[in-house]
């Protein structure tokens, strides 16, 4: 066999090999972020319902609030904010390493939040819980390459999106676009829209429903 030949082969070889090892990786990710982000909404949906059951729920806030700030400051202080600036600190001054602790913590700051009645959204928890999980998830698979690390939890970060709002394609995009200030992380592209697509796939499969609107009419130009 020829130079030429055995060259294309072995790249040909190489590019198999990393499509098999990240569609792997990335379906583990998104089962792992949809389990997780099912359990938080759909628990997040059982302690707002509850609270719309009582009109003076809102009494709860003055207390609820001094206690998630003690939690987070005491257990876990990576998971205070938005969640978002924290995932992105995470990914480029630790290599994607996030505290073990910040998943529960995170989840149990932002139910009780809510259900007070505090200010809060949902897609920055969901993305930093996603981003905790494939950092964990790294931990458990002992990736050592700081590149493979940060790809999964770019994948967590895609994944999360998509669970809490049922957007996997959109998911994807902010997983890669949402590190850098006017680029997109390419490499990431495949694996993170395979990691969304399956999370969303896993809540919806696990029974969370997601509301849409579609537009009856389209606009003729």
């Amino acid at each position: 066999m020829s130079l030429y030949w055995r060259r294309l082969l072995l790249e040909e070889t190489v590019l198999l090999t990393s499509v098999v090892k990240w569609s792997v990786l990335a379906t583990i990710t998104g089962v792992a972020v949809g389990v997780t982000g099912f359990v938080f909404l759909w628990l997040l949906e059982q302690a707002m319902r509850w609270s719309t059951h009582y009109s003076l729920y809102f009494v709860v806030l003055p207390f609820a609030l001094p206690l998630v700030a003690w939690l987070v400051r005491s257990l876990a202080p990576e998971a205070e904010g938005h969640g978002t600036e924290k995932v992105i600190e995470a990914v480029h001054r630790w290599d994607g390493r996030i505290n073990r602790k910040v998943v529960p913590v995170k989840l149990v700051a932002t139910i009780l939040t809510l259900a007070s009645g505090g200010s809060a959204g949902k897609e920055g928890p969901c993305a930093q819980i996603g981003a905790g999980v494939a950092s964990m998830l790294a931990d458990w698979l002992h990736l050592r390459s700081e590149l493979d690390r940060r790809k999964v939890v770019i994948c967590g970060i895609s994944a999360g999106f998509a669970t809490v709002f049922g957007t996997p394609i959109a998911g994807a995009l902010f997983g890669v676009e949402v590190l850098y200030l006017g680029e997109l992380l390419y490499y990431a592209l495949l694996p993170s829209l395979l990691a969304g697509v399956t999370a969303y796939e896993v809540t919806r499969g696990l029974g969370l429903h997601y509301f849409y609107s579609p537009l009856r009419k389209t606009l003729v130009l």
